[in-house]
């Protein structure tokens, strides 16, 4: 079996930097990594590749599947579909989509875009979605063909795993930390989650509330704990590289993610909460998007937008250590079971080999 994996040479991101240069490192025997010059980078719908350099390689390749990692109507499918049908007719197409929920359609998507759209789910021959509203979202779009129900990415074990709290050379007799990572936006349930902690603060003096990460609503965030006297209780950490969460994850008693949904907006996955499943952190979510799939039993769910709801769930783990390493443990066997990288790549395979 032989792979080729194509990357745009330049792509904008605040998590991670694609650099050309490094990739030839990575090739092995069957895998080669490429990059080629894209226009529109940063736009998962609009970007594409050469046309010419594209249709060179796969006149050269002729593969018998071709993956993409972008949703159903991103251009660079629509695109690699079209030189495909020209070049290598017999190739297969799937695609991966997070959508989760029914964007409101412009007259410029419904003339031109929903074209490629309809082109694309016609010529696909199964879908990855991220979450279960996503599937919906297809079949209600009258997508007929396999569809896998898998998240894009797993975690790494080498990085994420759980560590002893002495081994951290930390005072355990000290502060507690409940972390929240993510970007900070009102819909990310920040607010939502000071006021739960504001309810139950006095009660526990060596219990702390950690936010890492950066976002538009951290100024009146900082605003609101100030106002509310929580200065010397809440604690922010700037963004940091994915190989440096593991080690704040690793710190904390407990992790929550409290987002709401939206009309625009809802949770697609929340990778962080499979990241601390395999650090052995319990951790609490929302009902909102797809949070509370992904934590099953293996965790605490409160009703979104209910800050009592969520204060009582931070609490019952908070009085008790014994019932924190109990679901610590329960989410670490979840993501074993489902979230690390060989058990995402062996369903990948398994649902590439039935549409070949």
């Amino acid at each position: 079996m032989q792979l080729k994996v194509l990357i745009p040479t330049v792509w904008p991101a605040a998590l991670f930097e694609i650099k050309a240069e490094n990739l030839s490192k990575d090739n092995s025997k069957n895998c080669e990594f490429i990059a080629l010059k894209a226009f529109k980078t940063g736009n998962e719908v609009l970007y594409g590749f050469s046309f010419y350099k594209l249709a060179r390689l796969l006149k050269s390749f002729k593969p018998d599947l071709i993956h993409v990692e972008q949703g159903d109507n991103a251009f660079v499918y629509f695109q690699t579909i079209l030189l495909s049908k020209l070049f290598c007719r017999n190739t297969k197409f799937t695609f991966f989509t997070w959508i989760n929920w029914k964007a409101k359609q412009s007259l410029k998507y419904r003339l031109i875009w929903r074209f490629v759209e309809r082109f694309n789910l016609r010529n696909s021959s199964g879908a990855f979605v991220g979450n279960q509203d996503a599937e919906k979202i297809l079949q209600d779009k009258k997508f007929s063909k396999f569809i896998e129900v898998l998240l894009q990415l797993g975690v790494d074990e080498k990085l994420f795993k759980p560590v002893l709290k002495i081994d951290l050379k930390i005072d355990l007799k000290k502060e507690k930390y409940i972390g929240c990572i993510g970007r900070i936006t009102s819909e990310k349930g920040v607010f939502l989650l000071v006021n739960a902690f504001l309810s139950f603060k006095d009660k526990y003096p060596d219990w702390k509330l950690l936010f890492v990460g950066d976002g538009p609503a951290k100024k009146d965030l900082i605003k609101y704990i100030n106002k509310n006297k929580l200065k010397d209780r809440i604690e922010f950490k700037q963004s940091v590289c994915h190989e440096e969460i593991a080690s704040v994850i690793q710190n904390l008693e407990i992790l929550v993610l409290p987002s709401y949904d939206t009309p625009e907006w809802k949770e697609q996955f929340g990778h962080v909460l499979i990241e601390a499943m395999a650090c052995r952190v319990p951790v609490v979510g929302s009902n909102a998007g797809n949070i509370s799939q992904v934590i099953g039993n293996a965790g605490l769910v409160f009703k979104q937008r209910d800050n009592l709801d969520l204060a009582l769930c931070l609490e019952s783990l908070m009085l008790k250590k014994e019932f924190r390493e109990e679901l610590g443990q329960k989410g670490y066997e979840r993501f074993k079971s489902n979230f690390s990288y060989e058990i995402i790549a062996d369903k990948t395979m398994s649902f590439w080999q039935k549409i070949i």
